[in-house]
């Protein structure tokens, strides 16, 4: 496999500056580049780099080094345009930028020096082909999360969503209900609002129970801490129930329902009660995520907040249950969708570290 300098002898050519009629036209582009379609575009400050391929004419300012292959017959763009962004070649980068200190551009002569090793064209075509589809599965899979993603706003929005003229009922209902639903305190569904201990990061001991805390992923979990563990005023944590709400006094984003028993910091809320179900749960979730939307998040959204409350419930316990049970099917859904979609980013950074070298 050649290796060569990014230079004339891998056959690449660097945009010099922009024309005099070009700079005459447009004032203030002194050393500005121009860009045509299938053009490379480096950026490079120390060791922070950015890559683009350009499909579309347009102006680089000087502190970028744009080129392309003379003789395209020799090269695919598709493969380089990939390569270029793999951890190795990000490496080369950091190799050439070693020592220029911060806010200097790299120039296009050092950038010349790298060497880079390349395949044979009917090589590189191959290699494109494989990436190309793995980054259309990724981009359909993506889509998918999208279109999962809208279906449940279109629940929150439809099902969730009253008339109250004469009768309290939602735009889109289920064939098999026709009873009216009716408006109550949150506090009649869900009883007491409990709280988590106060618990300093210092006192964390690693475990095999979840800790809850105010974040916007992992369904909230922190980390597994021990039973062990003791809050701030050296007290024994409260251990919470599975089948539980966990939601956030300011953070909108940590509203979770938790199906394994956990503990909770001293700003988190739990809703749980004996008469609940996970289908329940889901229906309330979704209620208190469409509150959110329109909740003045400069007080607290605390446990008085959340227990008055006031929402539409289906007369039906069995309805309530049933929009519940759908919404847990879309998240499934998405949630097995996303895990794909980390295999097929898995999978491609796999890839780019063993089909280039």
């Amino acid at each position: 496999m050649p290796v060569l300098s990014a230079s004339q002898e891998l056959g690449m050519i660097y945009r010099s500056n922009l024309d005099s009629d070009i700079k005459t036209e447009r004032s203030g582009l002194k050393n500005y580049k121009l860009i045509e379609p299938g053009d490379f575009v480096i950026h490079l400050r120390s060791f922070q780099g950015g890559f683009a391929y350009s499909d579309k004419r347009g102006i680089a300012s000087p502190a970028y080094t744009v080129f392309t292959f003379k003789d395209k017959t020799n090269h695919d763009d598709y493969f380089w345009k990939e390569k270029f962004q793999t951890y190795n070649f990000i490496q080369l980068l950091k190799q050439v930028t070693y020592g220029i200190r911060d806010g200097k551009s790299i120039s296009y002569s050092d950038f010349s020096t790298l060497k880079l090793t390349y395949t044979s064209k009917k090589e590189q075509v191959q290699i494109s082909k494989c990436l190309k589809q793995i980054n259309s599965l990724l981009s359909l899979q993506q889509r998918k999360l999208e279109l999962e993603k809208q279906l449940e706003l279109y629940v929150t929005d439809d099902l969730l969503v009253y008339e109250t003229e004469s009768k309290i009922i939602p735009k889109v209902r289920f064939n098999s209900f026709c009873q009216s639903w009716k408006k109550v305190k949150l506090k009649e569904i869900i009883g007491k609002i409990q709280s988590g201990n106060r618990l300093p990061k210092t006192n964390l001991e690693e475990g095999s129970i979840p800790y809850i805390l105010a974040q916007s992923k992992n369904n909230g979990i922190y980390m597994y801490i021990s039973k062990d563990t003791l809050d701030f005023n050296g007290n024994a944590l409260k251990l919470f129930p599975a089948d539980s709400i966990t939601f956030s006094i300011d953070n909108p984003q940590a509203i979770y329902y938790q199906p394994e028993p956990f503990y909770t910091s001293n700003i988190m809320r739990v809703i749980h009660s004996q008469h609940l179900n996970k289908f329940d749960y889901m229906f309330i979730i979704m209620n208190l995520k469409k509150y959110t939307k329109e909740f003045d998040w400069s007080r607290k959204f605390s446990g008085p907040v959340v227990s008055n409350l006031q929402v539409s419930i289906p007369g039906n316990i069995d309805e309530r249950r049933k929009i519940g049970k759908l919404i847990c099917k879309i998240q499934l859904h998405r949630l097995l969708d996303e895990k794909a979609k980390r295999e097929i980013i898995k999978l491609k950074r796999f890839l780019l570290q063993n089909l280039f070298i």
